[in-house]
């Protein structure tokens, strides 16, 4: 995986868990669950999660120096 690609997975999988908790996407996608929407947000945030652990900081760091 590239870099940019590991940064927007991270960047929008944080998004969606933020907007899933802030209750706006709540307006496009309707839940049928409080549960479906806690396991929703935990998916976003593992996602988000898995895009931060997959970018290579030392191609990142050689490139912004």
């Amino acid at each position: 995986m590239k870099n940019y690609q590991a940064i927007l997975l991270a960047a929008v999988g944080m998004g969606v868990a933020l907007l899933t908790m802030n209750g706006t996407i709540q307006n496009h996608i309707h839940f049928s669950g409080v549960l479906n929407e806690v396991l929703f947000t935990i998916i976003a945030l593992m996602g988000s999660l898995c895009g931060l652990l997959s970018i290579d900081y030392k191609k990142l760091v050689k490139g912004l120096l």
